[in-house]
């Protein structure tokens, strides 16, 4: 095996290797680099022959990390993490930085709370928040991009060998409700069945998203098909506003549903909508996160289930 190079060793090329191992497409890395496929394939020649092995392989019509990608993909997000910190809290005149991406409706459970004991901590930290969906945070994060996401793993990335070099707390269970406007006719019905709820239009995130796969296979489970929105919505706050408005329905967490109830409610319908994991989900030996979360103060999450 070729000796590592290291002292020839880009970010760069860092942040090549970290979004080729997570889109697992040497086309989809040059199209989100704005690359030509051969240039792409030259810079992964290039960043291999750096490290003296062999990172990937072709695998179908994508590529997968060998053993020795797997090995050195956490570090090379560790470094992108550490490289990305340093360079925020030299803007924030000695304040830390810490870099969140979240989960809109953590706003009504967990994200106070953190916001507040980091904002108010020793150290003070200075804090970025970001949102988007699971599969754009969970890139940012192993990008080096953002330091610490609130929120949930993609389903499909649960046991993928990109997170292999992460490491996550469960904060709590986040149960799911179907949500109308106030006087919805359905919020009265008292034996209200899931086909009812066919009959009126939706508005839904989209069809990657956790909400929008859970609500799909309840109705599947029932043996229905599931409803198509006639409004696809970027987050819970866009369809409540919405639904607060019009006929329409949509599903979102348990604990936004009740926060903000003047205006809509949830209806009294079952369908055994799978929760799933609220949790905090970080790159493992980041210096940055350890400090941050050793001051974190957290309600009790068992009520947000």
């Amino acid at each position: 095996m070729p000796s590592p190079r290291l002292d020839q060793l880009r970010v760069k090329q860092l942040r090549f290797v970290g979004l080729v191992a997570t889109l697992g497409s040497l086309t989809a890395t040059a199209d989100q680099l704005a690359m030509t496929p051969s240039a792409a394939s030259m810079m992964l020649k290039e960043i291999e022959g750096i490290f003296g092995a062999k990172l990937f392989v072709r695998q179908g019509r994508g590529m997968a990390l060998t053993a020795a990608g797997r090995g050195l993909l956490p570090r090379c997000q560790t470094v992108l993490g550490e490289v990305g910190a340093m360079s925020e809290t030299l803007l924030g005149a000695g304040l830390p930085m810490l870099r969140l991406g979240v989960f809109p409706h953590t706003t009504n459970t967990v994200l106070p709370a953190i916001v507040n004991s980091l904002v108010n901590g020793n150290p003070k930290w200075r804090l970025q928040l970001f949102d988007h969906s699971a599969d754009r945070l969970l890139e940012m994060l192993l990008a080096g991009d953002i330091d610490l996401l609130v929120g949930r793993l993609p389903s499909h990335a649960a046991n993928s060998s990109t997170t292999t070099g992460l490491s996550q707390k469960i904060l709590y269970q986040s149960s799911l409700a179907i949500v109308a406007r106030k006087h919805h006719p359905l919020v009265n019905c008292g034996d209200l069945n899931i086909e009812e709820l066919l009959k009126w239009p939706w508005v839904l995130p989209n069809t990657l998203s956790t909400t929008r796969t859970a609500l799909t296979n309840a109705f599947l489970r029932a043996g229905l098909t599931p409803p198509q929105p006639v409004v696809e919505s970027p987050s819970y706050f866009y369809s409540r506003c919405i639904v607060a408005n019009s006929d329409m329905l949509t599903c979102c967490a348990y604990s936004a549903a009740i926060s903000e109830n003047t205006m809509t409610a949830i209806l009294p319908v079952s369908m055994n909508l799978e929760s799933t994991p609220i949790a905090l989900i970080w790159r493992k030996n980041s210096v940055q996160v350890a400090r941050a979360l050793s001051q974190l103060s957290l309600p009790d999450t068992g009520k947000f289930a």
